[in-house]
Order: structure tokens, then sequence, then C-alpha cells
């Protein structure tokens, strides 16, 4: 009688998944069946060659380049989902659904090809002495994944990343330690982005080289190696917005030297000649260290043998440049909704304040990890509103279809992060900083519906670690200072991230 009961529940089991597999097969099927061609796909009326680049261009266009956010706004509004361009030869969609997202990400493959940063690669390939490979921002294919898979380890798992905890909360206690003393008669700081850059830049070093470059020091001197380094990563980044086709250009610096890709080799220069000086030093210095769990990060992947020295040396140089500007605006936005929220900021006052109850107590790890909930939350509501990354881009590995349309491979799908993100099909009152909406998580919740960081292979290799950042430099900020904001507000700007397009003119108010 036991094995009748079991011989039957096996065939029923095996009929239900036969079944299920069936209904798949027959769903996928119909889906391909029902998809319109990819020409039926809504789109801005093109011209010979250029295709719809006019409309980005100057007195012609109606969209500004670094206004995305408000272009991708009125597309969605006028034509829905998915939308058409073709940048000459390039065929190009632009979604707006986190189903599509997920159709996209799912067919990306094991290789996944986006855009990549041409000017970065052209520069690394002329400077062999100091790059074996052009580096995660540039590479695609096997070399891309070998790179990858290689660093990721180092990042991406958490214990790796709370080794360097006490390493970043001294340093975001020293910053803070800074706004008490440069606070002006209206309890401001002048310029506060580039002191938020200095504070990322010291963070980043101390991680990644186990050296402090004094960015936090008043008075720094302008030849300073610190302040020489935010402003050679700086104006890489003003010169490659004119140099990446597509930021909308023509790559006439492909074919004869122009003044912006002078610039941006003289300042690519200035940047390597530094970051090499203090990762040479990193690596003479591990002879000295047993102690792996002192290691820095470079030391750690030199210890381990997984990459050559040239490549561990790219990937620690790319980390330094990528960690300066994303991680400070991300801030910067952060404390923008906390001062326009007073009362959200004081519930997280409230928390801080419960698990640190006198100011000379330092978080913990444990901290970190279990008690500060609605702090992580107040994180993400913020990558919410203001993702400083652009949004998806990957070229189509294969056939997929999006919004009901056959779109080809080798076509450019891309998802515009801030306009899928205050969707409100995907999230309540989707304009208003509400940290609860990730404490109470919605049952319906479309986990592609927020992805700050990216997702899957190619996600965002430093995510971990900008959280962290973030988090001990807001938590002893908020347990000393009121925050507010008294003037217009805070828009976004594009450029090679999403950048406020106001002056942080916070007002620091002691506790």
């Amino acid at each position: 009688m036991v094995l009748l009961k079991r011989n039957l529940k096996n065939i029923i089991s095996k009929s239900i998944k036969c079944y299920s597999s069936s209904s798949i097969k027959v769903d996928i099927d119909a889906k391909w069946k029902r998809a319109k061609p990819f020409s039926e796909i809504p789109s801005l009326p093109m011209l010979p060659i250029i295709g719809t680049a006019w409309h980005y261009m100057p007195v012609i266009g109606r969209f500004r380049l670094d206004r995305q956010n408000e272009a991708n706004h009125e597309k969605h509004k006028r034509f829905g989902d998915i939308l058409r361009e073709k940048f000459g030869s390039l065929n190009l969609v632009m979604c707006f659904s986190a189903e599509d997202l997920r159709e996209i990400l799912r067919n990306e493959g094991t290789y996944p090809h986006r855009v990549e940063f041409t000017s970065i690669k052209a520069y690394r390939e002329s400077r062999k002495h100091w790059f074996s490979t052009s580096g995660l921002l540039a590479v695609q294919g096997e070399e891309w994944h070998h790179l990858r898979g290689k660093t990721q380890e180092h990042l991406l798992k958490p214990a790796a990343v709370l080794k360097y905890f006490n390493s970043l909360q001294d340093v975001a206690i020293e910053f803070v330690q800074t706004i008490f003393e440069n606070r002006d008669s209206n309890n401001e700081i002048p310029n506060f982005v580039r002191e938020l850059y200095k504070f990322t830049l010291e963070s980043v070093c101390y991680v990644g080289l186990d050296t402090r470059l004094g960015c936090l020091k008043s008075n720094l001197s302008e030849d300073s190696d610190g302040l020489k380094m935010i402003n050679a990563v700086l104006a890489q980044f003003q010169a490659m917005i004119k140099l990446e086709a597509f930021s909308g250009n023509i790559q006439y610096w492909k074919y004869f030297s122009t003044p912006t890709w002078r610039k941006f080799v003289k300042y690519s220069d200035m940047y390597s000649e530094i970051a090499f000086k203090y990762i040479n030093k990193a690596i003479i210095d591990l002879e000295f260290k047993k102690d792996e769990d002192k290691m820095t990060l470079i030391q750690a992947l030199v210890v381990n043998k997984k990459l050559d020295v040239k490549d561990i040396m790219v990937m620690v140089a790319d980390f330094l440049m990528a960690g300066i500007e994303t991680t400070s605006h991300s801030a910067g936005f952060l404390l923008y909704h906390l001062a326009r929220n007073p009362d959200k900021q004081q519930k997280l006052y409230e928390e801080i304040t419960k698990v640190l109850p006198t100011k000379d107590l330092k978080m913990t790890t444990h901290m970190y990890e279990y008690e500060m909930k609605y702090l992580r939350s107040c994180i993400k509501e913020s990558l919410r509103l203001n993702p400083v990354v652009g949004g998806t881009a990957r070229i189509l590995s294969k056939d997929a279809v999006l919004s009901g349309y056959h779109v080809p491979a080798g076509t450019l799908a891309t998802v515009p992060y801030h306009e899928l993100f205050r969707n409100e099909r995907y999230h309540k009152e989707p304009f208003k900083f509400i940290p609860e909406r990730w404490i109470n998580k919605e049952k319906d919740f479309d986990p592609y519906s927020f992805v700050p960081f990216g997702f899957g292979p190619r996600g965002c290799i430093g995510k971990r670690l900008a959280e962290l950042e973030i988090s001990l430099f807001v938590t002893e900020l908020i347990r000393n200072f009121t925050l507010e904001y008294h003037y217009e507000d805070i828009g976004v700007k594009t450029l090679l991230a999403n950048v406020p397009d106001k002056p942080l003119r916070f007002s620091f108010i002691e506790r």
C-alpha cells in the first residue's frame, strides 16, 4: 500500500512538472507569435544618416544632453513603455518597465556586453608602461570576465568589506570634525560637494592602499596629491562627456588630436602618475605584512596571485577613480532628502541615539548589520529618488521580446533608472521620500523596479563599500548635527553620473 501511494505520488509529481513545463513553453511560443515587428516600435522622427540624434543637437533639438531625466520622462509620457531610436548605424530601444529590464538582464549571457568607454580604452592602449589591460570600464567578453571574477570576492562579500569598517569609521569621524571647524557664519560649508570628494577619496585610498592622503586637513594645498587626484578625475569625466559617442558626440578625436582629447590625456596622466605611486608603495609594503586581515585590497590580490601585478594595479586605479564621484553624489542626495524631510531625519536620529546613546561610542559591525534598519532604508529611498547611475544598457546577445515587440540581437537596449524607480506602477507615492516603504515592503514589490547598483554579472563591484562609507558618515553627521536646507529645490544634471544641479548649501546646526 505504501509503495502504491509512493508510485502514485511520483506519477502525479511528474505530471505536474510536465504540465508546468508544457505551459511555460506554450506561453513563450505564444509571446513570440504575438510579438509585433521591430519597425513598429514607436519612434522619434528620424533623419537620414543621423537618425534621431538631431533631437539632442543645440538649437534644433528639443532635448538637452545634460537633462536626460527630463527628456526620458517626456518620452515615457508620449510613447509609453518602449521607444525606438537610431544613432547612425546603431539601433537603440529605450524601455521603462521592470518587466523589460528583467528580460534584458536574462538575455545578457555569460559575457554581458554594455557600452564601453572608448576614450579610456584608447588612452590605456597608448600607455602600455602602466596598463596591461583597459580595465573593467572598457573591456568586454572573456577579458572582462577574467578581471571581474578574480577581484569581486574582495569587494562583494560582506565579510571582506567589513574588514575596512574601523578604518572607514575613523575617516568619517574626522570628516565630521572638519565640518565643526569649517562652518561659516550661516553654519554652511562653502563648496560642500568638493568636501565630499575629499572624504570619499580619503576613504577609498585607505581601503585600497592603506594610505591616508590627508585630504581632510585644513587649508589643503592645491598642489597636494589628494586635490590633484580629485581635480584630475573631475577633468577626465568632463572630457569623457565630450569624447564618448553615447553622449551624442561625433568622435573626431579618433582621427586627429582634438583639444578635448589632449586635455583628457593630460589629466589621465596626472591621475595615473599619482595613483601608481601609491599602488607601488602598497606592493612594496606587503613584504612587511604577515596578517592577511590587515592587508589592503591590492595586497590581498597580490597574495592570492590570481591576477598579474599590472592587472591588479589597473583594477585598483579604476576602483579609486570610480569611487570618488558616485559615492559623493549619492551621499549628497541623501543629505538633501533628510534636510527636506525633518520628520524622517528625526526618526533616523532616534535610531542612531538608541544604538549609540553617547557621542563617544563607536558603531560596531554588529550594530551596522543588524540594528541600523532605518538608516539602510533612508539610503535605499534616496537611491530610488536619485540614482547616480543613469541606467542599464546592454547590447542584446540574442533576439528578445520587449513590451510585445520583437527586438533583434545586436540592438542596444537601455532602461533609465530615474524614470523606472519613480514609476507609480511599482512604488506608491513615488515622488515622496518614504524610507518606511523598505521596512514594510509591499508583497507585490517587483525586485527589478529598483536596482540602483545594477544586477547580475555587471552589477556595481563597489556597492557594498559605497553603502558602508555612506552609512558611517551619515551616522556620525546626524548624531552631531541637525541638517537644514533653505534654498531652491535641487534637481538632477546628467553627466557621466547623475549629479545635483545646484550647490549643496546645507546648514549644520550642532545638536
